[in-house]
């Protein structure tokens, strides 16, 4: 079974939530943790290890390639069993492909930055006609002005940091002198009661030209933000439109138990599927694992880069796995490069021991005979550390999957609900290797004298 989701097809959110939420709990113990503390939570003796021997014959490209799906006939049947489950569990979406050339980015954006902008901005082009645009999270501003410069809409960024927002509104002024009404900038920290406000700021500010209907955006819709957006988008009628790029999934708000999320999950399919003891599959790390970058990211890694990350990830969980309660540590300065070789001498010599209450202090015998026993216990831990991370790797697609999806299936159940029509779409961007931001969520309320055909929101 090939999961594909599109504009075109309805979704079977309960199949897939079933499988993957069952295959997650499974494996959890690749994810659970986080990986400071992974040497801790012995993390590294739940490798099978035959496992470890199957990764340890495979060459550098066969091993850059087992998180874009690759599995080796040689390989042992519970190992290719993972990967093979993994596989079944990647959905095909459609692509979104700007056009942009990433070496030529504007001055004072980096790449990364500038293809996220040039990508959320290429695709508002195709689907958006005579809105004005509320740009929730606008930051800096670089959005809110390239939508205006590429498609001459009225934007009004919407933006937490006060700071940040006169930093806009200088550029603005600077570089856009002839278009400094049609792009503004508001200091506000949205919730999900904002939208009162939101709309007497766009009518006194734009009130000439009466610019409702109204379409959202984010390029860095973090955490809530884009639940945020999903309920305005639902609840207020004027907003028709909805396109964003969720992102810092690891920093949404937590209830009081700190284990569980107070918007994830917010569909009731998902929560089905997670009953039975599978909740704990959601956590901090599982959160954060979704929102690290792709698969991509591995296609050119050398074997020298992946020691060198093995390394300096072995060590930072071995410096953890010794500390006692009240201790913490810090990198040495001018201490850049991690060691060639992971012993005692070298550790030391790199983390400096610092007690919460007293600042810096010594090592003690106490903790040198802790870090003998984890280095005599793990005498390839620089290695199977980053088989760990490929595992982990394999994991990242399965996880975001399920939080776009929980999210997307929440909304087409609350537009059912009250009756309104949408369309709606998950698209992911040509060059996912590049940026973490490597999914638009979109959708468009149907209906009215306004609406778009739907030929016209083409996707590559």
């Amino acid at each position: 079974m090939v999961f594909r989701y599109s504009s075109e097809a309805d979704f079977d959110y309960v199949a897939y939530f079933e499988q993957a939420v069952d295959f997650l709990h499974h494996f959890k113990w690749i994810f659970c943790f986080s990986n400071t503390q992974f040497v801790r939570k012995r993390v590294l003796d739940k490798i099978p290890p035959e496992w470890i021997d199957n990764l340890d014959s495979a060459s550098n490209e066969e091993f850059n390639r087992i998180p874009l799906g690759y599995v080796a006939d040689s390989w042992c049947d519970s190992l290719r069993s993972f990967l093979a489950r993994r596989n079944r569990l990647l959905i095909e979406y459609d692509h979104h492909d700007s056009g942009v050339s990433v070496s030529k980015p504007r001055k004072g954006i980096g790449h990364k930055k500038w293809y996220e902008i040039e990508s959320l901005s290429s695709f508002i082009g195709k689907v958006i006609d005579e809105r004005t645009v509320v740009d929730f999270g606008s930051g800096l501003g670089y959005l809110s002005q390239h939508i205006h410069e590429q498609h001459r809409l009225k934007v009004l960024g919407i933006e937490g940091s006060k700071q940040l927002v006169e930093t806009s509104q200088c550029r603005q002024k600077e570089l856009y002198p002839t278009s400094k009404d049609a792009v503004q900038f508001v200091d506000h920290f949205i919730t999900e009661d904002s939208f009162p406000y939101i709309e007497h700021q766009i009518l006194d500010r734009f009130s000439a030209d009466l610019p409702l209907p109204l379409a959202i955006v984010g390029l860095h819709a973090c955490a809530d933000l884009s639940i945020t957006a999903v309920r305005h988008f639902l609840h207020c009628p004027s907003v028709r439109e909805l396109i964003i790029m969720p992102c810092c999934y690891h920093r949404m708000k937590p209830l009081a138990d700190g284990e569980t999320f107070v918007n994830v999950p917010v569909s009731n399919e998902l929560r089905m599927a997670m009953a039975n003891g599978k909740k704990d599959i959601i956590c901090r790390s599982f959160l954060r694992l979704g929102c690290q970058q792709t698969a991509a990211r591995w296609k050119g890694t050398t074997s020298e880069d992946h020691l060198q990350h093995g390394r300096t990830m072995f060590q930072r969980g071995l410096v953890d796995a010794i500390l006692e309660s009240g201790e913490s540590v810090k990198m040495l300065k001018g201490k850049p490069r991690v060691p060639s070789e992971t012993t005692m001498d070298t550790i030391f010599q790199r983390f400096a021991l610092q007690k919460d209450c007293d600042g810096p202090t010594s090592w003690t015998e106490s903790h040198r005979e802790r870090l003998t026993i984890l280095l005599r216990r793990y005498p390839g831990g620089d290695r199977i550390s980053e088989y760990l991370e490929c595992l982990q790797t394999c994991l990242q697609a399965i996880c975001e999957n399920l939080i776009l999806l929980d999210r997307m299936c929440y909304l087409e159940g609350m537009s059912d609900k009250h009756g309104t029509r949408i369309r709606r779409n998950l698209i992911r961007l040509r060059d996912d290797g590049l940026s973490p931001r490597c999914f638009i969520f979109y959708a468009a309320k149907k209906g009215g004298p306004d609406e778009r055909k739907p030929q016209d929101a083409s996707i590559t």
